[in-house]
């Protein structure tokens, strides 16, 4: 049987396999009335329950305290209040058009990982966790910041060259001469709107990969985080990678639950297809994924004990970012970005009310004040 919902076209037509729908046959497209969710999780839920203890709990190190993880319920954690909402032109708040996309992918979740436990394949299930994979890997706060920081550098450029020119215009005359350091926020909007651009590449890159799921059959659970879906060079040392170096040989890696993960690799075939089920009995070798897992966490990595309590504190300092460097040649100017494990950036807030720039206005004369006193 092959049913496909219009909303995906062509490239949603994958049969049923027994228990396991393809998401596709869902259509996301559904109605805002009356709906009030305002809780919107980054790290699906029905996902991070594959890394619950027999407490239905899970351990949450944040990377600000990586030393004293929090015993929590996936439901209280990886979310922000209103993280995918959008301004309505007449002045209202869309709530639900991005969290309808993911529904139909959490939804056969829970069939995908007990067929994936079985050790079965198909075209199904492919699909779905490939499905999972690129929207954990597009709507997770480690892209959006990326995204707002290009943002950020091209709109400081933009300013700069403006304020060279004497061309600001009025309302941004009072910050010639401070581009470099005042404050530039950027429309979330933006960065929902950049989510896009992230599914293509990721899915091209997908069809560059053959896939297999690996089986956890050590006593130490494997790690996730909330930016699980970690590409790199498997052929650079741990600590001399690059997050997402797509250059040479290519390793992809995704925890699917604490005994469960899919690696990809550019050396196997055929592309874009889980092929084949293994077991991982060596615990070193489950301590190295859980390095790179833990090297890719953003805000918090995430397990089901605490035996990796070590590696999540070694790699908690770093997060997968990008530095960006502006150029001017003449008339041109260049802004060269590439990804790095770096701090966590701080993102300026947005600003879209005038209380807001008020109050921005007053810690900006406060930061001032004190500046002059200090000298």
């Amino acid at each position: 049987m092959t049913r496909s919902a219009a909303y995906y076209g062509n490239w949603g037509i994958v049969p049923i396999d027994d228990d396991v729908r393809p998401f596709s046959i869902f259509n996301p497209i559904r109605g805002d009335s009356g709906r009030t969710n305002r809780r919107h999780h980054f790290i699906s839920v029905t996902y991070m329950d594959g890394f619950a203890d027999e407490r239905g709990r899970v351990q949450v190190y944040r990377s600000e305290t990586p030393e004293t993880p929090l015993s929590m319920q996936p439901s209280a954690i990886g979310y922000e209040n209103y993280y995918y909402s959008q301004k309505l032109p007449d002045g209202g708040q869309e709530n639900h058009r991005f969290e309808d996309l993911w529904n139909p992918i959490e939804t056969v979740w829970p069939e995908t990982v007990r067929a994936l436990k079985a050790r079965r394949l198909s075209p199904a299930i492919s699909f779905n966790v490939q499905g999972m994979k690129t929207i954990m890997r597009a709507r997770v706060p480690a892209t959006h910041d990326r995204i707002a920081l290009m943002l950020e550098a091209k709109l400081r450029s933009q300013y700069k060259t403006l304020d060279a020119m004497g061309a600001l215009p009025r309302e941004l005359e009072r910050y010639a001469g401070q581009f470099d350091t005042v404050p530039v926020g950027i429309n979330p909007h933006e960065t929902l709107l950049a989510m896009q651009d992230e599914f293509k590449a990721f899915g091209d890159l997908c069809f560059r990969l053959g896939f297999e799921v690996l089986h956890n059959k050590t006593d130490t659970p494997f790690l996730t985080s909330d930016n699980p879906v970690c590409t790199y060079d498997p052929q650079r040392l741990l600590l001399a990678r690059t997050p997402y170096d797509h250059s040479g040989e290519i390793e992809l890696i995704f925890p699917v639950t604490a005994w469960m993960l899919i690696r990809g690799s550019n050396k196997r075939g055929p592309g874009n297809v889980i092929s084949r089920h293994r077991n991982v009995t060596d615990k070193r070798m489950v301590r190295r994924f859980n390095r790179t897992i833990a090297q890719f966490a953003y805000r918090m990595t995430i397990g089901q004990d605490r035996s990796s309590d070590d590696i999540v504190r070694a790699h908690a300092a770093l997060v997968p970012t990008i530095s960006t460097e502006v150029r001017r040649l003449d008339n041109e100017i260049q802004i060269l970005w590439r990804h790095v494990f770096g701090r966590r950036p701080t993102l300026s807030q947005y600003i879209d009310t005038p209380e807001k720039a008020a109050r921005l206005e007053e810690r900006m004369a406060a930061k001032a004040a004190e500046q002059d006193d200090r000298s």
